[in-house]
């Protein structure tokens, strides 16, 4: 099995900037559904096989919003990625941040009924992408 503290600060620096770039460009994505038209939302969710989406001024605000936050989260993420050791004790903090919400994800899912797939396919691998951001963080900062 692999130890992560043989590996050199050098190639973690490499796999965390890869790393963090892909999260920037999967949450910067968000920017899509921040602008599509309500039906197409309400597409997606008939798809999940869930309630009928509810239309309000707050299910506007709160679905567009969520976007929005996740855009930001991504373009930040790209940024840090162009200075990861400068960046590093940040990644870190974030990826032990990141640990609690993939937790925080998988109770809020289970909760809210949401499908198995969704269930299993948000909080566990947040969970894990966090232990992953504070390793390799971890890493390049004692490099």
């Amino acid at each position: 099995m692999y130890h992560w503290g043989l590996m050199e600060a050098k190639k973690a620096e490499r796999v965390l900037i890869w790393l963090l770039r892909a999260l920037g460009v999967l949450t910067l994505s968000a920017l899509i559904p921040m602008v599509v038209p309500t039906d197409w939302l309400a597409a997606a969710n008939d798809s999940l096989g869930l309630e009928p989406l509810h239309r309000s001024p707050l299910t506007e605000y709160l679905t567009r919003s969520l976007c929005a936050v996740y855009a930001l989260f991504g373009a930040l993420t790209l940024f840090v990625s162009r200075d990861v050791r400068r960046y590093a004790a940040f990644v870190a903090f974030a990826g032990k941040l990141t640990v609690l919400l993939g937790i925080f994800l998988f109770v809020l899912d289970l909760w809210a009924g949401m499908p198995a797939s969704w269930t299993w396919g948000e909080g566990p691998p947040t969970l894990v992408v966090g232990v992953v951001l504070y390793r390799l963080a971890r890493r390049v900062e004692s490099g």
